[in-house]
């Protein structure tokens, strides 16, 4: 199953009346992040890193999240460029779906990702569905 179903599974499990942010942000603020994430592979990142640390740190912390099946990044730092918003769980959700469902249909041109730089499809579907599970280890009951 391709990595970008797989995030659509798991975020079609939540129940929001059941839920909630045990981190910093609130789930609206969390949905609503991972949604500029997904929406930024394709339409371009607001910020990027260097070139250099791109194809150096960035690349091997790539590999690294991809051959363990685990990301592991600071839960609190927006996206560089991040239009940062509290909304709520609902819209954030619904927002991450509608991103989701565009790149699993988008065709044209990847863009660089802000600190892993030139990524294929499949990769950026592997780094967003990591990035949700990332997340999702701040949402319990």
């Amino acid at each position: 199953m391709p990595d970008i179903d797989l995030a659509f599974a798991r975020l079609e499990g939540l129940d929001l009346s059941a839920i909630e942010s045990t981190g910093d942000w609130g789930l609206g603020r969390v949905f609503n992040h991972l949604a500029q994430g997904v929406e930024f592979s394709m339409h371009g990142y607001p910020v990027q890193k260097p070139k250099l640390f791109q194809a150096t740190v960035g690349t091997l912390a790539f590999k690294m999240f991809s051959a363990r099946g685990k990301m592991k990044h600071g839960l609190d730092e927006p996206i560089p460029g991040e239009v940062v918003s509290e909304i709520s769980a609902e819209a954030g959700l619904e927002r991450l779906w509608t991103s989701l469902e565009t790149f699993r249909n988008f065709e044209g041109k990847m863009q660089p990702h802000f600190a892993y730089g030139g990524l294929s499809k499949a990769q950026f579907g592997k780094a967003h569905l990591l990035h949700i599970e990332n997340h999702l280890e701040e949402v319990g009951s």
